[in-house]
């Protein structure tokens, strides 16, 4: 028995190589445009005083139904409901409205045929920001929060360090 034929990964850099760097460059500007800061929650530089804390809880089918029902009635996904919540709880704990936070997209661009069977990890750490107005109904900001993000899909290609 043989394992099926792979995509060849040179396939993924000839489409990355095809890439237009200044569309993308254009579109992080735009989403980050006037952010002055980076969301920290903690000061720059300044060393932890104690261990950092590990919290398990879990969430039951009930509560995870009711989310997921709440999300489908609001037309987001569940990601951008915690994406949300995560945007809030920063909000909440910085005192800033305007907050950014790092998110992990799979990298698989779905236009490449045969991206799902090509080896190796493609993932990338990308800026989501979250501009909160607090008279804006929870369902708007996260319908907002998530047609920002589909905004930039064709760009979460590009790397953290050229955004």
């Amino acid at each position: 028995m043989s394992l099926p034929r792979v995509r060849p990964y040179r396939e993924y850099l000839a489409w990355l190589d095809a890439r237009d760097r200044e569309a993308a460059r254009t579109a992080w500007q735009e989403s980050l445009s006037g952010l002055d800061e980076a969301t920290l929650l903690a000061p720059a530089g300044s060393a932890a005083s104690t261990a950092p804390e590990h919290v398990s809880f879990t969430v039951d089918s009930e509560v995870s139904g009711a989310l997921a029902a709440w999300a489908r009635g609001h037309g987001v996904t569940m990601n951008t409901v915690v994406q949300g919540a995560w945007a809030l709880a920063l909000a909440q704990a910085t005192g800033r409205d305007d907050v950014v936070f790092g998110a992990t997209v799979s990298g698989r661009p779905p236009e490449l045929p045969g991206v799902e069977s090509m080896i190796g990890l493609f993932i990338n750490t990308l800026p989501v920001r979250a501009r909160l107005d607090h008279a804006e109904p929870l369902g708007d900001l996260f319908r907002r929060l998530q047609a920002e993000q589909a905004r930039l899909l064709d760009h979460q290609w590009a790397g953290l360090a050229d955004i």
